[in-house]
């Protein structure tokens, strides 16, 4: 325990005490004459008390030999959190996983075969989830010169289970917020906040985007987010090629394999990357297959991508721009066909919506992109051309945006016509 107040020592009644105050402001009343001796001692790094961080684990081994172990073999700890599982072994009961400074992107540390806490065997395949913060202890060896990574037979001395399930009044705060449409009611939907850091630069953490999952379709209704200056700064690169499942979903919620493989659609991001490039943990974010709608590439590529950079330029003239998309996956002819791995389907959108409301000095502005999901897009159409305002957009899709909004000014920027949208904002 670390002393915030050393000691005070006076006479009580002829008796010595000592008084120890603690950071957590508890005190300690000791007798002076029951002390033996005091020994106040650094825990050296890497210890249980003192334990590493992935970025400084791979600092202290640098320059380590090819297949040379870390002080000679000796056992360390690192913190960490689980961000990809590679093997789940239940006939040894070792798991093989990475862990880093986040869950999503960044540097990451190879944990080669350990066991679970205080040597406990994995039984299932639920043993670790990613996003699970543990702490390892083992040797860590420069493997054959390419990888730092934990030897075998390490094994977990902490662990702490992520926790999809936000607080009341974490989650109230966050359906507050202005960019949040009204919640379906349908006892298949679930809100989901992905959290993290947002800024690499500041250190800034928060809701990185949102998105309505509803499981009996295994599609989000939507994303939503939001865009100011800290975040459309450029502080890292596209992450990812790989679409991982949302950890923040529960586990039942998970795909059992990648749908869109071999499917013929592109994994078409609904907050893109490209929006999120102000740190590597929300950008890793972005590729979770819950954020996903399949399009076909000439959508994706073309019309889809046009309007993403049109939203971003938008971003840079307002204080913050409220964005929601998503595709129409509800009424039978807004859908396109279905596809599906072995377990699960998911739908195939006919349409495509961006609701977008600006905040300026001046107040706010709202405008809707309604497209359809097709091949054959000129590059020389007008974006003006998928215009509707917002009272429309909320007919086509059945979902109420904006409604945080006070009435007046929500009935307002909601009900400007088409035609003068196009004015203002093109």
């Amino acid at each position: 325990m670390m002393l915030l107040v050393l000691a005070a020592i006076h006479a009580v009644q002829a008796q010595a005490y000592m008084h120890i105050r603690l950071k957590s402001n508890e005190r300690i009343d000791l007798k002076t004459d029951e002390i033996a001796y005091i020994d106040f001692s650094v825990a050296e790094k890497g210890a249980l008390e003192n334990p590493y961080t992935v970025a400084e684990l791979l600092e202290a081994c640098d320059g380590l030999a090819a297949d040379a172990y870390l002080g000679d073999g000796k056992m360390v700890c690192t913190r960490g959190i689980v961000s990809r599982i590679k093997e789940v072994n239940t006939s040894y009961g070792n798991v093989t996983y990475y862990i880093g400074d986040t869950a999503m992107g960044g540097t990451s540390l190879y944990v080669y075969r350990g066991k679970l806490l205080n040597g406990a065997r994995a039984i299932n395949d639920k043993a670790i989830h990613v996003g699970d913060t543990v702490v390892v202890y083992g040797k860590v060896i420069n493997f054959k010169g390419s990888t730092i990574e934990y030897a075998q037979d390490n094994y977990l001395v902490g662990y702490q289970q992520f926790n999809v399930t936000p607080s009341t009044e974490k989650m109230q705060a966050a359906l507050a917020r202005l960019e949040f449409p009204r919640s379906s009611d349908n006892g298949q939907s679930l809100v989901v906040l992905h959290e993290g850091r947002l800024n690499d630069r500041t250190g800034e953490t928060g809701i990185n985007y949102s998105i309505e999952w509803d499981n009996a379709k295994k599609a989000q209704r939507w994303s939503c987010y939001q865009m100011y200056a800290s975040l459309l700064e450029s502080n890292t690169s596209r992450t990812s090629s790989s679409y991982p499942n949302d950890f923040f979903l529960p586990d039942d919620m998970q795909f059992s394999a990648d749908p869109y493989k071999s499917s013929g659609y592109d994994h078409g991001h609904i907050c893109p990357s490209a929006d999120r490039l102000s740190s590597e943990e929300v950008n890793a974010q972005t590729f979770f297959l819950s954020n996903m709608q399949p399009q076909t590439h000439s959508f994706n590529a073309g019309i889809w991508a046009r309007m993403e950079t049109q939203v971003r330029q938008w971003a840079d003239i307002f204080d913050t721009l409220y964005v929601v998309k998503g595709g129409t996956i509800d009424a039978d002819d807004q859908i396109i066909t279905y596809i599906s791995n072995e377990s699960e389907t998911i739908p195939v959108p006919r349409y495509f919506f961006m609701g977008l409301l600006g905040k300026s000095p001046t107040g706010y502005s709202a405008l809707g992109f309604w497209v359809e999901h097709k091949d054959g897009y000129s590059t020389r159409v007008p974006l003006s051309d998928f215009v509707v305002n917002i009272s429309d957009l909320q007919q086509l899709t059945g979902i109420d945006f904006f409604h945080n909004l006070p009435d007046d000014i929500e009935q307002e920027v909601e009900n400007i016509s088409s035609e003068t949208l196009k004015n203002l904002w093109f």
